[in-house]
């Protein structure tokens, strides 16, 4: 007998799914503010969240106690009923509704093509396919209590195949998820019952075996966190709960972040490595953080992006330390009550210092929320899906979609119109750049309000960019450059060789990172571009400039000729960065390089240490800028006083002759703007100071790292 399931969510009653009864949600709260953030409270349950409206909204409308085949039962049921009346199939578009530009200058739309589920997770993996779930599966909640089941699957862009690869032991709907450095996909959290409690599990997925296994459990239960990769290949988990940030260690292993304990909201957060190898925590909120991952972690600069609550955004990091944020938020703009945002912030954390500044950009055509913003194989940024008015719902409103992509163009910060998709792409939607340089975009649906309105898009769409087309109007693809060798491995700032036949006509070549997106949130995408030098058919490349830039993992290479038509990209693994980064440097009697009282204001006074791997001794050399940094400043020669005998302190970075050091394969770290200085401790004891002396050779002046 199928029982009914019954949630009260702020004093709204949501009755979870008897198989006689219609699947009805109450129509979504407007999200217009920033949530309450609550402290932890030991264990972390739904309830501890439920002031935070998004949370609630979350709770309501998600559905994570129902199996997907009701969902979809009940959601052809209202959409049937719905085309009946109206002549019209929710979520499908009549031809006058398009935008339909000539390919050449707005790109093209594909068929449909149909899935075994709703791509609404989608990681792409380093053989080009692409890893998608959705729920809890196919049989009746009463089936499976503990909701230890999920529908995924492989999907093969490039024949339109698939293979069930359904996940046993939990329902990972609502998790976070990230890629490792072998290519694997790190998944963190997800749904545990009708209450919507997140879950403390991790699991990874093998993607050359196409298998999960179950990771260790995270010490608190996480529903709707934000993964990140860093540049020493560990991943930071924030937010779905917990105020606390964990990190998943190279190892396997987690640990806390006790002294991040900023962003525990339910819905998942913007975060990015920048190119100092911290991380940058950006949204949706307005306040952001710079955090130090290393030990117990530490915040380095706080800062506002903008005045708008970006909630369900969308970003990309389009160049090296700088990333465009789009749309999101439900306000009065432009004279019009309860719609989103067109408009669009870049930050730019390059800077030596400091939380990322932050710069207006170019508007939109239209307001977008539930959008995605995804990297093109050129540079710019794709936006495609959404809805315009947040008056009806924040999820989902049919009536008021944004159809047509938009492009834009970090050059100018100004946005074109292109042609429009045949599906409305909303709620639960996704968006991702494949390898051929298009784009594959797919989903909607699952919550409430869907299945009111008869949405449920089990399918995806691909996108052929107007780059990939000749400009000569005639609408035919273009001749494309090739790669015709390129390594398997690259090494951060070392020189690598890529052949093609078109070398001489290259233009650009840039590693593009492999996408993890879900909720208009991609963790994974990232665009590097490299410089180069030409002879004959060859390329010499230089690597990414640090770990901070590109993360050590898969990305897809491109090469880019004089018409801005990409090649076809190869799969090349970035390496770690060289040592230190994020961990100690050595002295030869036993000591480590630390910082008194891990303190992150400046002018603190280096010494040595017993080593302890606390944050105080987690160091980062930057080979892009010769800086040996720490707890978000650098090792500076005071007033570049270059004599022997001077204490070594920390210092605002500012790329200044102070800050910059030479690791030599002797051990010994020099000052370059004099090299007959060493770095060196006054004794083998404990907190002994460090200054640069005159280079002798003794065992106080050889480190290692």
């Amino acid at each position: 007998m199928r029982t009914r399931r019954r949630l009260t969510v702020s004093g709204v009653a949501v009755a979870l799914l008897a198989l006689g009864t219609s699947l009805v949600a109450p129509a979504a709260a407007d999200v217009g503010a920033p949530p309450a953030q609550v402290a932890e409270h030991g264990h972390d349950h739904a309830a501890a969240h439920l002031d935070d409206p998004t949370n609630a909204e979350h709770l309501a409308q998600d559905l994570v106690g129902t199996p997907m085949t009701t969902i979809e039962k009940r959601t052809a049921e209202n959409a049937a009923r719905i085309q009946k009346a109206t002549g019209v199939r929710p979520g499908r578009l009549q031809a006058n509704e398009r935008v339909n530009a000539d390919p050449w200058t707005g790109g093209s739309w594909s068929p449909v093509v149909d899935l075994p589920i709703v791509p609404v997770f989608a990681a792409t993996l380093p053989n080009g396919k692409s890893l998608m779930w959705d729920s809890v599966g196919d049989n009746s909640s009463e089936s499976y209590p503990d909701h230890s089941f999920t529908r995924a699957v492989v999907f093969n862009p490039a024949d339109d195949s698939s293979k069930r690869v359904d996940l046993q032991g939990s329902n990972i709907f609502c998790a976070g998820f990230a890629h490792l450095p072998n290519g694997n996909i790190l998944v963190a959290g997800g749904n545990a019952n009708a209450k919507m409690d997140g879950i403390v599990r991790t699991y990874v997925f093998d993607w050359k075996t196409e298998t999960w296994t179950r990771g260790n459990d995270m010490a608190a239960q996480r529903w709707y966190p934000s993964v990140a990769q860093t540049a020493n290949g560990e991943n930071v988990i924030i937010g779905g709960g917990p105020a606390r940030a964990e990190v998943r260690q190279a190892n396997g292993t987690l640990r806390v972040l006790p002294n991040f304990t900023q962003y525990g909201a339910r819905i998942y957060p913007f975060m990015g490595s920048r190119p100092d190898t911290q991380l940058a925590i950006f949204g949706p909120n307005q306040v952001g953080y710079t955090l130090n991952t290393a030990g117990l972690g530490t915040i380095t600069a706080t800062g506002t992006r903008d005045v708008i609550w970006r909630d369900y955004a969308s970003f990309a990091t389009y160049d090296i330390g700088r990333t465009v944020v789009v749309g999101g938020g439900n306000f009065t703009e432009g004279g019009v009550a309860k719609v989103p945002s067109r408009t669009a912030v870049t930050l730019n954390s390059n800077s030596a210092v400091g939380f990322p500044a932050v710069a207006a950009t170019g508007s939109m055509s239209r307001p977008r929320k539930q959008h995605n913003a995804t990297l093109l194989a050129d540079g710019s940024v794709l936006v495609t899906g959404g809805l315009t008015s947040t008056a009806v719902s924040s999820l989902i409103d049919l009536k008021h979609p944004a159809t047509a992509a938009e492009r834009w163009d970090p050059a100018t910060g100004k946005w074109t119109v292109l042609s429009s998709a045949s599906r409305i792409r909303q709620y639960h939607s996704m968006a991702m750049l494949l390898p051929d340089g298009r784009v594959m975009t797919g989903g909607g649906g699952i919550c409430g309000d869907c299945v009111k309105a008869g949405y449920l898009e089990k399918n995806v769409e691909y996108f052929t960019p107007p780059y990939l087309f000749k400009k000569d109007g005639s609408n035919q693809l273009a001749d494309r450059p090739v790669v015709s060798t390129a390594p398997a491995t690259v090494g951060i700032g070392a020189n690598f060789a890529i052949t093609s036949p078109q070398a001489a006509g290259i233009r650009k070549v840039a590693l593009v990172g492999l996408g993890d997106v879900t909720h208009s949130v991609d963790q994974g995408q990232r665009y590097v571009p490299l410089k180069y030098t030409t002879s004959g058919t060859t390329l010499t490349v230089t690597g990414p400039p640090t770990g901070g830039v590109a993360p050590p993992g898969y990305y897809m290479l491109f090469v880019i000729d004089a018409a801005g038509v990409p090649s076809v990209a190869k799969m090349v693994q970035v390496g770690k960065g060289p040592n230190p980064l994020m961990s100690p440097v050595r002295n030869s009697t036993g000591r480590c390089l630390d910082v008194p009282g891990s303190t992150a204001v400046p002018k603190a006074l280096l010494n040595t240490y017993t080593c302890n791997n606390s944050k105080a001794q987690a160091m980062t050399r930057l080979t892009s800028d010769n800086s040996l940094r720490m707890l978000g400043n650098c090792a500076d020669v005071p007033a570049q006083k270059f004599v022997s005998g001077t204490r070594i302190q920390t210092y605002s970075c500012n790329t200044t002759p102070a800050q910059k050091w030479r690791f030599g394969t002797d051990g010994t770290i020099r000052p370059i703007s004099k090299t007959t200085l060493c770095l060196a401790a006054a004794s083998a004891a404990e907190k002994a100071a460090v200054s640069i002396v005159t280079c002798n050779g003794s065992a106080l002046q050889k480190w290692t790292w």
